[in-house]
Formats: C-alpha cells, structure tokens, sequence
C-alpha cells in the first residue's frame, strides 16, 4: 500500500510539474545568448520583446518534465497572423522559423487560447491621451499628445494636468490612442480602473473599452513604451513651479537664483556652480559651470534642474512653456 501511495505522489507530482507554465523560455540558435525568458502579462500571456537572430527557436516551460509549445504545422514562421500550438516533449518538432535578424521581434504566448502571434515591430509616429479627465475631453481630434524620446523611438512621454472633469462623461477616466481619433491603434490598462501610478503593464487593442482612473488631481508624468508595453506614471504634485508665475521666473534660494524666460535658463550665483538640467526620464539636456550661466532647452516641458557647490544642493523640478 505504501509503495502505490508512493508512486502515485511521484506521478501526482511528475504530472504538476509538466503543466507548470508559470514561466516560459525560448531556446535555439535564433536566441541571443541561447535563452531568454519571456515576460508575463496578465490573463496568461508570455511577451518577448527585442533581437532575434536568422535561425529557429522553441518555447517551453521549466516544469519538472519539459514541455514545448509545438506549432500545429511544420516550418512554421515565428512572425505570423496567430498560429494554434499544442505541447509536445520532443524539441525537434517544436522549432519556429526566424527568418531574418532584426531587433524589432515582438512574440505573445496566450495560454487561454493556446496560440502564438509573431511581429516585427513598426513604431508608431504618434500616441495621444484622451479621457475625461484630460482638457480635451472625450473630442475627436483635439487628443493632447506625447512627446517621443530622441533616444529611444518607441518611448513616448507626456506631462500634464489630470483631474475630475465634471463636464465630461467619465470625468476620471483616461486612455491612450495611437492617433488623433478612436481608431485602429489603442491602449487599454488590463483591468477597468486601473490606478495608472500603479500600472506598469498595458494592452494593444483588444475589444474590451478599460481605461485608466485618477485617484488624486493634480500634475501627471506619464511614460509608455508601445514596444514593450509597459507604462509608468509620476505623480509631480497639486502644482507645478512656474505654472502661475507670468514672468516665468522661480527664485530657488535667495542666493544663487534661477530665470527661466521661454526656453532659455539663467543662473546667477555669487560662488562657481553646476547646472544640470535633465528630462524626467533622466536623460541630461543641458549642463554648465561657473557664476553667471545661459543655457537653451530644446522643447517645452517638465524638467529636473539641479545646482550644486559646496555648501549647496538644490533640486526643483520646474515648467518650462
């Protein structure tokens, strides 16, 4: 009796392990580095997201029995319309093709619906936020829109004021759009209400209308990166300095101080100080040395202005029109 026991544990156990999805890997000479593991997304979906090199690949789990996701037909490429798979153990039938090297590879595992969707990426030329707690409202062409990263062409960035619209439907709701209407091109949060502060994953398309909610008004710095979807918001304040101010000067200590007129940044300081000026992504803009500096910023915007000498260090972020 002990001994059936026994083996039905090992076979209990043998059988989780095989359905052990909880992380999903792809392997093969299409692979940078032979394996990387892809990144869960909600509602049972796997991502990966970036090189790829000509050859093939297989995707499995890491159970205590390995299983492959293998592709319904043979030779099947990794970039296609959606394809089925089943799980199989033998590694050589579960190879998809990689055609071509490129750094732009998106593939989605969607263990609901046993399938496989490959990409190579386009990046989009614009991303808007709309919503009813956004100046604009819910109005067709009037989205207020993202700024791109220079340095990183699927980063989007935009800052501004959220709050409860009471003459809008929906007065704390806001979503993404990759264009100035409804459609094609959509986020969506992964549940309805998200708080966006805690968001940190998103939705291409999809049918269900979710949209992200406010939970405090104020000043919002929100980042999206449509590649790898994902999405991470700061909240800046209730105010931002400069925002009331109509000669567009913030005076940060009595001594040195700081006049920001359009674009253009002065600092007068009785001692040797260093400028720096950063975007809220951390990327630095601009940079000086010395008592009586001038710098030019490229575009409007929330930025991170920081000055620094013995005996002082200050830090503001600050409105520049």
């Amino acid at each position: 009796m002990k001994r059936i026991l026994s083996f039905l544990l090992i076979f209990v156990s043998l059988c989780a392990g095989a359905q052990d999805m909880s992380r999903l890997f792809v392997v093969g000479s299409a692979v940078p580095g032979g394996i990387q593991e892809l990144t869960p997304f909600p509602n049972k979906q796997f991502k990966y997201t970036g090189t790829l090199y000509q050859g093939t690949l297989a995707v499995r789990n890491q159970g205590s029995l390995i299983r492959y996701l293998t592709p319904t037909y043979e030779d099947s490429y990794v970039v296609n319309n959606t394809l089925p798979y089943t799980l199989g153990r033998d590694s050589a039938a579960s190879q998809w093709v990689v055609p071509v090297t490129e750094d732009i590879y998106r593939i989605t595992v969607d263990l609901n619906a046993k399938t496989l969707h490959g990409e190579l990426f386009t990046a989009w030329n614009e991303l808007f936020i709309v919503g009813g707690a956004t100046e604009c409202g819910w109005v067709t062409y009037t989205f207020l829109p993202f700024t791109r990263d220079p340095e990183e062409i699927c980063a989007w960035d935009w800052t501004g004021e959220l709050k409860e619209r009471p003459e809008y439907g929906e007065p704390r709701r806001f979503k993404f759009n990759g264009q100035n209407a409804w459609d094609p091109k959509v986020l969506h949060p992964f549940t309805s209400d998200e708080d966006v502060l805690k968001s940190t994953q998103l939705c291409t398309g999809g049918t269900e209308d979710r949209k992200w909610s406010i939970t405090k008004e104020g000043f919002y710095h929100i980042r999206v990166d449509v590649f790898r979807e994902t999405v991470m918001a700061e909240y800046l304040g209730a105010t931002l300095a400069g925002q009331d101010d109509a000669t567009g000067v913030q005076e940060l200590s009595a001594q040195p101080v700081l006049s920001i007129r359009d674009r253009e940044v002065l600092l007068q300081s009785n001692q040797p100080v260093q400028l720096t000026v950063s975007s809220l992504a951390g990327v630095l803009v601009a940079s000086a040395t010395g008592t009586d500096l001038r710098v030019f910023l490229p575009v409007s915007g929330i930025y991170l202005m920081r000055i620094q000498a013995p005996g002082i260090s200050i830090s503001k972020k600050v409105m520049v029109k």
